[in-house]
C-alpha cells in the first residue's frame, strides 16, 4: 500500500506491472491574461514509493476541446491482457499503448541517431514489422555523405550492402557523381560479389588522372580478372606518352602485362626500371626464350645473378649463344666465361683461346692460375699475348712448359732478378744444365 500526495486532480488510475498510469487533470495560469484555465490532459506513468512517488514519463494529450473540458469530464479505461489505454473525453477517443522496438527505431531516426537505430534493428530484427535493417542502413551512408564523411560512409558499405551487386554498382556511382569514387575504391568487394568491369575500370581511370600511386596501389591489390586488362594497359600506355619516364606508371604496366602473361613486355620495362624481380620473374614463368636477345641488359643490371642464372639453365639457353651476344662486351663475356671455366674446365674449351686475351685485359691476377688449369689452351698463342704484354711470370710459366727452360731461367734473372725464385725453378726442373746456366749468370754479380 502506498500512500502519496499530488500537485494535480486525478481523472483515472490503472496498473503497469508495479507501476501506475495515471489521467491527470491541470489547470495553468495564462501568461496574458493571468486567469486560471484548463490546460491539456496528462497521462503520467509513475513509481511509487512508500511516502512519494517517481516520475517516470508524461504525455501532454491534444484532445478536442480540452480547454473546455473539466476533471469529471475525462476517464481512464485499460484493457487487461492488452497493455492498452483508453482516454476518453467528450469530443475524443485517445488510445495509449506501450512503445514497441518499431516506435523506438522511429525516434532514433527521428534523432538522426542511424547507428543506433541500426543495431536495435539486428537486435531485435524478428520482432519489428514497420522498419527493413537494409532501408535503415541506405539512410546512415545518406547521412555520412552528406555529413561529407565519405571514409566512413564506404567503410559502412560493406556491412550494409552486403552482397547486393545491384545496390553496390548504385552506390558507387553516387560516389562518382560528388567525386569520391576514392573514398569507397578500398572497400569494394573483389570476390563474392564480384561487380561489373566497368566499376573497377570506372575507379581506375580516376586514380590514373589524380594519383599514379593510389592506381599503383589498386593493380597490386586487386586480382587481374576484375577489369578488362586491355582498356587499362592502353590506358597507362597513353598516360605514358605524356610522361614516358615515369616509374610508376612503367611498373605498374609490367605488373598488367605479367596479368595478361605477357611476360616478354614485362621483363623489358623491369629491366629498364633495373626492378629486383626481373630474376624471379624470368625464373618463375620461364622466360628464358624471351631473355635471349636481351642478355646484355641482364649483365649490365646484376652480372653475378645473371651468370649464375644463364649458367643454371645452360640447357635453356646454350654457352654459344650467350658468348655471341656478348660479343661486343668483351668485359661481360670475360665475367661470363671465366665462371664458367670455374665450374667446369672443359665446357668453354673452345673459347680457352680466346679466354686468353679476356684474361690479359680485365683480369691479370685470375691469368696464371688459368693457364695452369686449362689443358685446352694453345700455348704458342698463350706465350706470344704474353711476351707482347710483358707479363714475365706467365711468359717464364709458359716458357717451362714448352720445355724451353733455359730462357725461362734467363727470364727470371734478368727480368725479376729473383735469385731465390731461379734456385726454385731449377730445383723443380732437376735439369744439370740449368744449374750450369744459373752458376755461370751468378758469377759476375755479388
Amino acid at each position: 500500500v502506498f500512500q502519496f500526495d499530488t500537485e494535480f486532480y486525478i481523472s483515472g488510475l490503472a496498473p503497469l506491472c508495479d507501476q501506475l498510469v495515471i489521467l491527470s487533470y491541470v489547470k495553468e495560469i495564462s501568461e496574458k491574461t493571468e486567469v486560471e484555465c484548463c490546460a491539456r490532459p496528462r497521462l503520467d506513468i509513475v513509481q511509487p514509493l512508500p511516502e512519494s512517488c517517481e516520475e517516470i514519463s508524461s504525455d501532454a494529450l491534444t484532445v478536442r476541446g480540452f480547454q473546455e473540458n473539466e476533471c469529471r469530464d475525462y476517464h481512464l479505461e485499460y484493457s487487461e491482457g492488452e497493455s492498452l489505454f483508453y482516454i476518453i473525453s467528450p469530443r475524443d477517443v485517445v488510445v495509449a499503448k506501450e512503445r514497441d522496438q518499431d516506435d523506438h527505431i522511429d525516434w532514433l531516426l527521428e534523432k538522426k541517431k542511424y547507428e543506433e537505430a541500426l543495431m536495435a534493428a539486428e537486435i531485435s530484427q524478428k520482432t519489428i514489422k514497420k522498419h527493413k535493417i537494409l532501408d535503415i542502413g541506405l539512410a546512415y551512408i545518406n547521412h555520412l555523405v552528406e555529413k561529407g564523411e565519405y571514409d566512413m560512409a564506404a567503410r559502412k558499405c560493406q556491412k550494409i550492402l552486403g552482397r547486393n551487386t545491384e545496390l553496390w554498382e548504385f552506390e558507387v556511382y553516387k560516389f562518382k557523381e560528388i567525386g569520391q569514387l576514392k573514398a569507397i575504391s578500398r572497400y569494394l568487394p573483389r570476390r563474392d560479389p564480384v561487380l561489373k568491369p566497368l566499376i573497377y575500370e570506372m575507379v581506375l581511370h580516376e586514380f590514373l588522372e589524380s594519383d599514379y600511386e593510389g592506381f599503383a596501389t589498386l593493380i597490386k591489390e586487386w586480382p587481374g580478372d576484375l577489369y578488362n586488362n586491355t582498356i587499362i594497359v592502353q590506358a597507362v600506355v597513353d598516360h605514358l606518352k605524356k610522361d614516358p619516364q615515369n616509374r610508376t606508371l612503367l611498373r605498374t604496366l609490367a605488373e598488367l602485362y605479367t596479368y595478361d602473361q605477357r611476360y616478354g613486355r614485362a621483363l623489358e620495362i623491369y629491366l629498364t626500371l633495373r626492378h629486383k624481380d626481373v630474376f624471379q620473374l624470368i625464373h618463375k614463368h620461364n622466360l628464358f626464350s624471351s631473355i635471349r636477345d636481351k642478355i646484355v641488359l641482364l649483365m649490365d643490371f646484376d652480372s653475378e645473378k645473371a651468370v649464375d642464372m644463364l649458367l643454371d639453365n645452360e640447357d635453356k639457353i646454350s654457352i654459344d649463344r650467350v658468348v655471341e651476344e656478348l660479343e661486343n662486351r668483351p668485359e661481360l663475356q670475360h665475367v661470363y666465361l671465366h665462371k664458367l671455366f670455374k665450374r667446369d674446365h672443359h665446357k668453354g674449351q673452345r673459347y680457352h683461346e680466346k679466354q686468353i686475351s679476356l684474361y690479359a685485359e680485365y683480369d691479370r691476377p685470375n691469368l696464371l692460375p688459368f693457364l695452369r688449369d686449362s689443358t685446352h689452351c694453345p700455348l704458342e698463342k698463350a706465350l706470344e699475348i704474353c711476351q707482347q704484354r710483358n707479363f714475365v711470370e706467365e711468359t717464364v710459366y709458359l716458357l717451362s712448359r714448352m720445355g724451353n727452360s733455359r730462357s725461362a731461367l734467363k727470364m727470371i734473372m734478368e727480368e725479376l732478378q729473383d735469385v731465390d725464385k731461379a734456385i726454385e725453378f731449377a730445383k723443380e726442373q732437376d735439369d744439370g744444365e740449368l744449374w750450369e746456366d744459373l752458376i755461370l749468370y751468378s758469377i759476375d754479380k755479388p
